[in-house]
């Protein structure tokens, strides 16, 4: 009878890892098929038309020169593909960059929130993306590369041809390119950004604009 009782007492012990391991498993199986399954979803919404497209109202004018390009893609189930280009059109290109597929209500939040830092107006699809890669296609010409997950989210333009956008964008900030630091741009990445500027065009050949308590580059 003991021993019986010890078996029951064993079995309830190490089943308890075999069980939790299971539980792990299975919460590994299913993270992946969620991801596929948000993959899947995601390259068929690239097929989906165009739905609404939004740039920074003043983008280009001197205050500014840093702002967030929107393209919009709406599946039959209502589904928004929103790739969101954080565009600085001054020097850096692509700085960062979003694709999601969203609901339509999730949709307008993101919207919404980006709407809290800068004024949007609706942008002809063609504009949008002659802006996004005529941007990076500048900045790659002083040194710089676009953000990571730009060659993704730029699958979002398909087949937009850019030559049905009549507008003309002038990249750099008069006649050089201009660094401007953001507040998320540390110190390592301003002196990259700064010697990387100095070695392609000389210490002449760019304006830059630092944190008011951030001290002259010496260096550069």
């Amino acid at each position: 009878m003991m021993a019986l009782r010890r078996r029951k007492v064993q079995m309830k012990i190490t089943g308890k890892p075999v069980k939790k391991k299971k539980r792990k498993a299975t919460i590994r199986r299913e993270a992946a098929l969620s991801s596929i399954t948000h993959q899947l979803a995601t390259a068929h919404a690239l097929q989906a038309p165009l739905y609404e497209c939004w740039e920074r109202k003043d983008l280009f004018e001197p205050h500014a020169g840093v702002g967030t390009v929107v393209v919009t893609r709406k599946t039959p189930g209502n589904q928004v593909l929103m790739a969101a280009f954080q565009v600085d059109v001054f020097c850096l290109g692509v700085k960062d960059t979003h694709c999601m597929l969203l609901s339509e209500n999730d949709y307008r939040f993101r919207l919404q929130q980006i709407e809290t830092h800068q004024e949007l107006s609706e942008a002809h699809p063609a504009c949008a993306k002659k802006l996004v890669e005529g941007a990076q296609i500048y900045a790659e010409s002083l040194g710089f590369s676009p953000h990571r997950d730009y060659e993704f989210a730029k699958r979002i333009f398909g087949d937009i041809k850019e030559n049905q956008c009549h507008r003309s964008f002038t990249f750099g900030r008069d006649g050089k390119p201009m660094y401007m630091a953001g507040p998320n741009d540390n110190a390592q990445f301003r002196k990259k950004v700064m010697n990387t500027l100095t070695t392609r065009l000389g210490k002449n050949g760019f304006h830059y604009l630092m944190p008011l308590n951030e001290p002259e580059c010496k260096d550069c």
